[in-house]
């Protein structure tokens, strides 16, 4: 799958995701509780928005603990670049995603780490879903000003399918008098 460097800073509004999909990350967390599990999340990048269409499980080639997730490119790759072939180069790898079996949806200085690294490689707005079994909590890396990289929490409509960012939210809460909004972390 070729990395396609963003020109300039394409701000990504929205996350749709696919009731399957959400329903598999869901599934392989309670499976493999009590240690993590994670892979690759493929969908479509549509104009302002990421369409996660599924994702891959875990694989025996991959390491897993309580505490952590380490993702073999192996397997995974094989699968990314099969789906990318088969949708004629629309389908992409837009994230990874992985569990916290001990019921916290909030990212690890590891996991910030590790997502700063794949954006900063990838040129391109990624999104990073935790899934604790019962729910999963949406993180989109895109750039910003100067080149930084930022960090933010998407949050998530009334039907739990399409997760907006902090951005989005504050214009349409300003459009109906509300300036109340979710939180931006710019990273170094």
């Amino acid at each position: 799958m070729p990395i396609m460097p963003v020109e300039g800073s394409i701000m990504i509004e929205g996350i749709l995701v696919d009731h399957a999909a959400a329903e598999k990350m869901l599934k392989c967390t309670r499976q493999h509780r009590p240690l993590e599990a994670g892979g690759l999340v493929l969908g479509l990048r549509k104009g302002l928005y990421l369409h996660v269409t599924e994702i891959t499980r875990p694989l025996p080639w991959d390491r897993q603990s309580s505490t952590r997730f380490q993702r073999s490119p192996k397997g995974h790759r094989i699968a990314a670049l099969r789906r990318w072939r088969k949708s004629g180069g629309k389908m992409d790898w837009i994230g990874e995603w992985h569990s916290h079996p001990e019921f916290s949806l909030s990212p690890s200085s590891i996991d910030i780490r590790n997502w700063y690294d794949i954006v900063r490689q990838r040129k391109a707005e990624m999104i990073f879903p935790i899934c604790d079994g019962r729910e999963t909590a949406f993180y989109l890396q895109c750039w910003g000003d100067r080149g930084k990289v930022l960090l933010r929490q998407v949050e998530k409509d009334a039907l739990g399918t399409f997760y907006r960012t902090p951005a989005a939210i504050k214009r349409q809460l300003r459009e109906t008098g509300n300036e109340a909004y979710g939180p931006t972390v710019e990273l170094p």
